[in-house]
């Protein structure tokens, strides 16, 4: 490099983003130190690149003396590929460059074993929900060091882009370096769907009908003739946004058939879905981490899930809990808006879901119920622009007179600012129209929940 070029790099930023790398690599390795699970790092060829303390504890063996052995000869047993081999795990991890991939190796407990805590009626699912909220802690504080990181880089970076003169042969070297802060911001996503679990509202419906309506809606997902009635409890907001990521993922139509008595398989699925959940593959990375976060959306509605390789593809094997959601009192909502055929139709879908449903015509007529009737109402859907009284002052009205009512504001367009940032005050949310029968019953109940 010439000088000219080499004064470009003021020496306190260049030791200020060393110093920032050197910092993030210490903690990453202090993290694995930790873990109490046995983890190593393999090389593709089989050489150890490095592990914790519980693995060469759990081996006996000297962190002097792992660079001379090999996954082979450490574990015979253990072939060089991803996936589960009895009690260990290989994952691979994605180079930053392409280049043939490291491999995770983790220990699993021994079949039958759980933790002493969890206790003897501990169910999979609760040890699968307290596993995704230690992950889940681990992975914001990564997500919070790694988007510090990623921020200084990036914006370092394009500092000493824009210095370099056009015909600096530095230029396209420091454009490489930024090409690669975007990839890292693909992890990231991923690492957002691993911090920020989803809420689940789990509720009991027909799945045929879910997913005929679905089908209707995205003619990727092809259902077989005849399917039986089937009644499953889970988030339909998220089995929602699962299915759509599979269909989008896939590029291809998707077969659908039941198994009794709470199954689902879903096939045409590409072989590698497995890997493309787990790494920050092409696929994974196209889906700007919606593919990583299906497992989560699972997980979150109680949903077991596995994946059987089939006829060159794989197909996704769902199990649905056989549990039901109690129900409670019903729910009592008052629909307010003035054209009569939305009311109707608000109050025909939330009736089959067994909640009970008055209407009103216009926000006065709503204030003349509320102040002549002792009714107690849990909800009011109401829509934001009407003749006379608006949405939003019948709803602080309401509150006056039923304490604790919660809002559901519809609307087809409105100026009101906070809904359009995106703040509104606690118990109350925003669905615009025209919206799906779906979008309004996960609505209503995520406010009820």
């Amino acid at each position: 490099m010439e000088k000219s070029e080499h004064q470009l790099w003021p020496s306190r930023e260049v030791a200020r983003l060393l110093s920032l790398v050197e910092t993030e690599r210490r903690y990453y390795e202090d993290v694995l130190a930790v873990l109490p699970v046995p983890v190593a790092i393999v090389q593709a060829g089989g050489k150890f690149v490095s592990a914790n303390r519980a693995f060469l504890q759990s081996r006996q063996i000297k962190m002097a003396e792992l660079a001379a052995l090999s996954l082979p000869r450490l574990l015979p047993g253990v072939p060089l590929e991803p996936g589960v081999h009895g009690e260990w795990q290989l994952v691979r991890i994605q180079r930053w460059d392409d280049e043939d991939s490291d491999l995770l190796l983790v220990q699993h407990p021994a079949e039958g074993a759980a933790p002493a805590a969890a206790g003897p009626a501990a169910s999979p699912f609760a040890l699968q929900e307290a596993a995704s909220v230690a992950s889940a802690k681990l992975a914001g504080r990564v997500l919070h060091e790694a988007n510090n990181l990623l921020m200084v880089l990036s914006g370092y970076g394009e500092e000493i882009l824009d210095a370099l003169p056009p015909e600096s042969p530095v230029r396209e070297d420091m454009r490489e370096i930024l090409r690669s802060t975007e990839r890292i911001k693909g992890m990231s996503a991923q690492l957002q769907a691993l911090a920020a679990p989803p809420k689940a509202v789990r509720t009991s419906f027909d799945l045929v009908s879910f997913l005929r309506a679905f089908s209707a809606r995205e003619p990727g997902l092809v259902l077989s003739g005849g399917l039986p009635a089937l009644t499953v409890t889970a988030d339909r907001s998220h089995l929602e946004q699962m299915l759509l990521t599979l269909v989008r993922y896939a590029a291809r139509p998707l077969a659908v058939t039941l198994r009794a008595p709470s199954a689902v398989v879903i096939s045409g699925l590409p072989a590698s879905l497995v890997e493309d959940m787990e790494l920050l593959s092409p696929a994974a990375r196209a889906s700007s981490g919606a593919l990583s976060a299906v497992p989560g959306l699972l997980l979150a509605s109680r949903v077991r899930w596995h994946v059987v390789a089939e006829g060159g593809g794989s197909a996704l094997h769902l199990e649905f809990s056989a549990e039901a959601v109690t129900a409670g009192p019903a729910r009592r909502i008052l629909v307010v808006d003035d054209e009569e055929g939305i009311r109707a139709l608000v109050r025909k879908v939330l009736e089959r879901q067994g909640f009970t449903v008055n209407e009103a015509e216009s926000g006065n007529a709503a204030v003349t119920m509320l102040e002549r009737d002792a009714t107690a109402y849990d909800l009011l859907i109401t829509d934001m622009m009407m003749p006379g009284m608006d949405g939003r002052s019948l709803a602080g009205r309401a509150a006056q007179l039923r304490p604790g009512i919660r809002t559901l504001f519809i609307s087809g367009y409105t100026e009101d600012t906070e809904v359009q940032s995106g703040r509104l005050p606690a118990g109350t949310a925003f669905l615009a129209k025209p919206f799906q029968h779906s979008a309004l019953v996960d609505a209503v109940n995520r406010l009820l929940a």
